[in-house]
This record gives C-alpha cells, structure tokens and sequence, in this order.
C-alpha cells in the first residue's frame, strides 16, 4: 500500500513550529503540522490545510523542499509505503493554537530536541534550513525502527522553462488541475568524454538517456535504473546540472526533469520498452559535448510530434547546461 502525506515546515526568523502530538500514530513525539493527501487534493493544497487544521495558521504560500519515502513503515499492524512531501514556508498568517491534533510552539532551528522528534528528523531536517532540496527514503522494520537511510540533494536551480507557447501552440486549460511528472536524465559521457544520446531514428530526433520517477523511487534511484533500461550502461553521477520545466498544457502536464552529468562505467545491455523500439531507440556515441550539441541543433521539430518539440527544447538546454560544467570543472 502506497499513501501520500504531507509535511509543513512554518518558519519565522530563526525558529520553526512544532507540535506535541495529541493522539494517533506517534502520539507524544514532537512533529511538524502534516497528513494526508485527500482525493483530488494536490500535495501542497493538502499541506496547507493540515497547517491550519492543526496549528490554526493560515500559509499564503508555501515552496517544496524536499521528498520523503518511509519504506516498510508499520501502520496499524501492516507494512506500508508512505511518500512524504514536505513544505516549506515563511508566507502565513496567525499564531499557532492547540488543536485536536497538536500542543504547538515555536523552536529554535539551531537546538531542535531532535531526541523528542522522529529519528529520521535530525538526518534531513538540518539540510532543509540550509536552504537545500532533498531527496530521501528510510527503510525501517515490523519495530518502526529504520535500518537503513539515504538523503540526497535534489539539484535546484531551474536550466530553463518552457511552454507550448514558446512553440506557438495554445494555453487553454487550467494549470491549477495539471498533474507533475518527474523524470531523472543523463548527460552520458565516457572516460574520454565522448558524449551518448539516444537516437529515435524513426521519429526523427535526439534525447537523453532517462525517463519517469517510479512511486517510492529517488530520483538518483531511477538515474541509474533508466540509464540502464534506454542505454545499457551502469553509471558514475558526477554532479548535479539542475532541472527543467515543461507546462505542457496539451497533456494538462507539469513535466520536471532533474539532470546529472554521469560517466559510463560498464556496459550491461539495455532493457527498451515496446514504444522505444518503435522508435528505433539506438545509442549514438559524440567526439564531444560541442557535436552531441550539433547534432540536436539541426533538428527540424516544425512538423514533428508534440512531445519531441518539448524533448529537443530540454535536451538542448541541458547539454549546454553539461558543456559549462565540463568546460570549468574537467578542462573539456
């Protein structure tokens, strides 16, 4: 079973707000306003009500900053998944009164009494305050106890924007109703800096190795998994390029894309599903980031595909995003 929840983080200055729980699955321990996300609710719509629901504050506006994934996570005596999306903001009305749910009060970020919250807290919380993005899973046992953790940095700086009309189409459909969709791609080289991309050749265009976030993945969980399904390689991530995002208002989409510079490490065969192989999904190997650029410039994408203008769009901007990485960190 797969849930979804929220976290709102509220902070003010130097101190957050926190809450004893009153009752329920962790009754006592401190914790941050949260639940779960209702049907039809997006996650932070439902962030923002748990907020006021159980602190009485009323956010304006909150920023993501983080995902957290509770694996094996024992909830009325079953194991469960539970996807956590945590919010921040600074953007909100009110002081914090006592609820049903919570005894609330404001914390010094620099002391939390991490020993009164969940322990997962203290392993991404602090990264959180230092302005990061985060991108975690924790894997716990039939005790609730967890066995195993890992936080990741979710690059966070936006490469470039784009919108059907950059390509002259049409806006017409509410973007408060579009779904997200998050991917994680490769800027793929190998020891001597050759760069790889995936050539659709029966559809006419070039794209990066990569594709969706499954439920429950990280995003550096499924780097290495699609890399391996589109290209056959086992990877090295280098480094972090940043994302990009499409308002694609044909398929009523937000499309994220989070981008890595990975080297190839070892050549175990790809896994292409029956679409890829439609359109002809073939490796193709560039003397350098300068031709790999080349190459998805010439594209003409006037009468291709709807998804293929967004797909050369984004993969440009992430090549040139690569080719500044590679040119001032690795001499290329």
């Amino acid at each position: 079973m797969i849930r979804h929840l929220t976290l709102m983080i509220l902070k003010r200055g130097n101190k957050t707000c926190l809450g004893i729980k009153k009752r329920g699955f962790g009754a006592g321990k401190l914790t941050e306003p949260g639940g779960k996300v209702e049907p039809g609710e997006t996650p932070k719509a439902a962030a923002i009500r748990e907020a006021e629901e159980e602190v009485g504050i009323k956010v304006r506006d909150a920023h993501k900053v983080g995902q957290i994934v509770f694996r094996n996570l024992y909830y009325k005596g079953e194991p469960e998944t539970d996807i956590t999306h945590v919010y921040m903001s600074e953007d909100f009305d009110g002081e914090p009164v006592e609820t049903d749910e919570l005894i609330p009060g404001w914390y010094e970020i620099n002391s939390l009494p991490y020993n009164k919250m969940w322990g997962d807290d203290e392993h991404w919380m602090p990264d959180v305050f230092r302005g990061k993005t985060i991108d975690a899973y924790f894997d716990y046992n039939e005790n609730n106890t967890f066995t195993d953790f890992r936080v990741d940095i979710v690059p966070d700086k936006c490469i470039e924007h784009f919108r059907d009309s950059d390509f002259g189409l049409p806006e017409d459909k509410d973007e408060s109703t579009f779904d997200e969709r998050t991917a994680s791609r490769a800027v793929l080289v190998d020891k001597d800096y050759r760069v790889a991309l995936i050539n659709a050749k029966n559809r006419g265009y070039y794209k990066l190795p990569g594709g969706g976030i499954d439920p429950g993945e990280l995003i550096t969980e499924a780097l290495h998994r699609e890399v391996i399904e589109e290209a056959g390689w086992k990877i090295e991530p280098l480094c972090t390029l940043g994302y990009t995002h499409e308002t694609r208002h044909k398929f009523g989409q937000f499309n994220i894309s989070y981008a890595f510079l990975a080297r190839a490490t070892e050549f175990v065969g790809n896994n292409l599903m029956d679409d890829e192989e439609e359109d002809g999904f073939e490796l193709e190997w560039f003397d350098n980031i300068d031709a790999a650029i080349a190459a998805v410039e010439k594209i003409d994408t006037t009468d291709m595909i709807y998804q293929a203008k967004f797909f050369t769009a984004r993969e440009l901007a992430i090549l040139r995003a690569a080719r500044k990485v590679l040119k001032e960190k690795y001499g290329q």
